[in-house]
């Protein structure tokens, strides 16, 4: 049982990092307008600027709310006309991308109650050994993470088409995340955004990753150094 909690501690660290470097990037305002801007989204989709970061500030609350289930999101073209910005088969397929985002910081909320779980459960019975499994699961979550996230990301670079089209067939079974080239999804989100995002989440969880893998190298030797001085 110590063996398997140890090894359990170790997967949350991964599955946090990733997880919340997940839920930050959909909830970051300067990823959509960057991409916006990277590929021309407001001459193809016939949109401002204003028009468009105002549709993704909305994008990003109808993600954070526990009670709109429909995306409804109304512009102002640069004709004037005004109307829905997402067709109906648009707006199905953002309830299911939100029913995944709700799972991720499900994912999130869970492994950071596991570890403090853990933190609890040796504080109060091995607390001697609290800082040793910490600096342990620390280096071997770190080390995972860096693993994992560097053959994802080299996946997502040699084959993406692939990597993304494997992705929707595993979490939207039901087909509904093909588009026609000219749907607002396609124009607002298309392919080579997707890519940046893949990669801009890799970099930072490998990054994250190093750290923590450092944090523990660091306090491993740090315990070692400790216990030597005290023999």
């Amino acid at each position: 049982m110590r063996v398997l909690a140890h090894w359990l501690l170790v997967l949350s660290v991964p599955l946090l990092l990733l997880s919340a470097t997940i839920g930050v990037a959909f909830n970051s305002l300067w990823i959509y307008t960057s991409g916006f801007a990277k590929y021309d989204v407001a001459t193809e989709i016939g949109l401002s600027d204003a028009e468009l970061k105002r549709a993704a500030r909305e994008l990003i609350a109808y993600f954070n709310s526990p009670n709109q289930m429909f995306l409804d999101i109304s512009v102002t073209y640069d004709n004037g006309q005004s109307g829905p910005l997402y067709d109906r088969d648009a707006v199905e397929h953002m309830r299911e991308v939100k029913g995944l985002l709700w799972l991720n910081y499900s994912i999130c909320l869970a492994t950071v109650a596991y570890i403090l779980l853990q933190v609890i459960v040796f504080w109060t019975k091995k607390r001697a050994m609290l800082a040793w499994e910490l600096a342990k699961s620390a280096w071997h979550g770190g080390l995972v993470t860096c693993g994992l996230l560097v053959c994802t990301v080299l996946l997502a670079v040699t084959g993406f088409d692939s990597f993304f089209t494997k992705f929707h067939e595993i979490f939207f079974p039901h087909g509904n995340w093909l588009f026609y080239y000219d749907n607002h999804m396609v124009i607002m989100f298309p392919i080579g955004f997707w890519v940046d995002v893949v990669l801009l989440v890799g970099m930072v969880g490998i990054v994250l990753g190093v750290i923590v893998t450092g944090l523990g190298w660091w306090g491993l030797r740090y315990l070692r150094r400790c216990e030597q001085a005290s023999v």
